[in-house]
């Protein structure tokens, strides 16, 4: 007997298109031997909608100006699955086995759905509450690396009122790391609200993007560096890493354009790095993937320092994006493993965490 998977996209983060895109891949490469699947679309406000269109509506968006059944996730786990609101008023209830969240960004891997999830009683692909916030906060993401021994990027946070004070910001970047510098919310994906400072003059406007996007700040070294890049899956007991790619820019910095938008980055897989730096990354990847608790799937960050060598952990995302650019499906396709079968062992490990 097929289990039915319910796929959850868009939402109300900055990163509702990327959501889109990813979404439309995930529900290509499930596999309909295996699984039933029923599709939710959450709109940019926040409106859960039951959505039985096309692909292609997903991707380019418009399945938003349609007309598709209300419903909500039911947080009593009798229900195990959504309450559907029908145009004669009834309610009924949807049943679920799995749910496989294709939400990037707040409200989608920063442990709040995941929340509902647990009420819920319902198994769910990804990391569980306390890893989602963590690593959806970059700020926390780094004190908890640090204390497991595994290098970042120099720099501190700031909150959002020191950031209305840019000469005293100004001061403490040229007392401690020095410009140029990299400003970023500390919640926030998809390189949303980041910008590369060179010098006072660039500052405060930069303070500014990155405070409309979260009311902490970080504030990091730029430096000379590879954008290094790996996939992890498993479990709590046992995880794998596939190999390393590597994010060449033709742009100073990988931001959401440089991502999305433009065609100004190269992927390659595997990276030219040399045995033993690969190795590295794919230890440091597994040992940053069970001290942040994290279970699943995520997409581990690394910057290489050109001028020094030194391997440092960016960022650890644990929703990466199944877009046709994104490097997670990539990167464990090109160490072996298809888009279907990923999905499969993501979809059963779900229910092993849950079980």
């Amino acid at each position: 007997m097929k289990k039915t998977v319910c796929v959850i996209f868009g939402g109300r983060s900055s990163e509702h298109e990327v959501s889109c895109s990813s979404a439309a891949n995930v529900l290509s490469y499930i596999d309909k031997e295996l699984y039933e699947v029923i599709t939710v679309g959450i709109t940019k406000e926040g409106n859960w909608r039951l959505y039985n269109g096309g692909l292609d509506e997903i991707r380019n968006r418009t399945w938003e100006s349609a007309e598709f059944k209300k419903c909500i996730l039911s947080p009593d786990p009798r229900h195990h699955g959504l309450l559907v609101f029908n145009k004669n008023g009834d309610v009924s209830v949807t049943h679920i086995d799995i749910i496989f969240p294709v939400l990037h960004g707040k409200n989608g891997e920063d442990g709040t759905i995941e929340g509902l999830f647990e009420l819920a009683g319902v198994p769910y692909v990804g990391c569980g509450v306390l890893a989602s916030s963590a690593c959806m906060d970059k700020i926390t993401t780094k004190i908890i690396l640090k204390n497991a021994g595994i290098p970042v990027c120099d720099g501190f946070d700031i909150c959002a009122h020191e950031a209305e004070d840019a000469c005293a910001v100004n001061k403490k970047i040229t007392d401690t790391v020095g410009y140029p510098v990299v400003i970023k919310p500390s919640n926030a994906g998809s390189s949303v609200g980041i910008t590369l400072v060179k010098s006072e003059s660039e500052l405060a406007p930069a303070l500014k993007l990155a405070v409309e996007n979260d009311r902490r700040i970080l504030i990091e070294r730029a430096m000379n560096i590879r954008e290094l890049e790996c996939a992890v899956m498993g479990s709590y007991e046992k995880a794998e890493a596939s190999c390393v790619g590597e994010i060449v820019k033709k742009t100073e910095m990988y931001d959401y354009e440089t991502k999305y938008i433009t065609d100004s980055t190269e992927l390659v897989m595997p990276a030219d790095i040399s045995d033993g730096i690969s190795d590295k990354i794919r230890q440091m990847a597994i040992k940053a993937f069970s001290a942040l608790d994290c279970f699943g799937l995520s997409r581990i960050d690394f910057f290489m320092d050109k001028d020094t060598g030194e391997i440092l952990l960016n960022e650890i995302n644990t929703l990466p994006g199944f877009t046709n650019i994104s490097m997670y499906p990539k990167l464990w396709e090109k160490s072996g493993v298809s888009n279907k079968e990923l999905i499969t062992k993501l979809l059963e490990l779900a229910e092993k965490r849950y079980n």
